[in-house]
């Protein structure tokens, strides 16, 4: 990000401008384009990736009524980070 200072519209208008020791200034700040391409792409890419994983859904039946639909994709998440904080490892991946 960078910023650029000019004379305030008030100063400017004023007719003492030249004359006057209490002059005020406005701070303007902007992006550059390439800093704000660089800054969006990977926060693109970590909301694209949850989507990218291929999920395996799968049914149990618990009762002749009654079904529970898994995604094995969550529960192997879900185990690994089981495992890491159990272990004390102190590195949970995906937390």
């Amino acid at each position: 990000m960078t910023s650029i200072t000019r004379l305030s519209e008030k100063c400017r208008k004023c007719p003492f401008v030249s004359k006057c020791s209490r002059k005020r200034l406005e701070a303007k700040g902007y992006i550059e384009p390439n800093f704000a391409m660089s800054a969006a792409i990977p926060s693109a890419a970590e909301m694209v990736q949850p989507m990218a994983v291929k999920h395996n859904y799968r049914d149990i039946k618990i009762d002749k009524d009654a079904t529970i639909t898994i995604d094995l994709e969550e529960l192997k998440r879900q185990l690994e980070k089981d495992f890491y904080r159990q272990m004390g490892i102190g590195f949970y991946p995906g937390a």
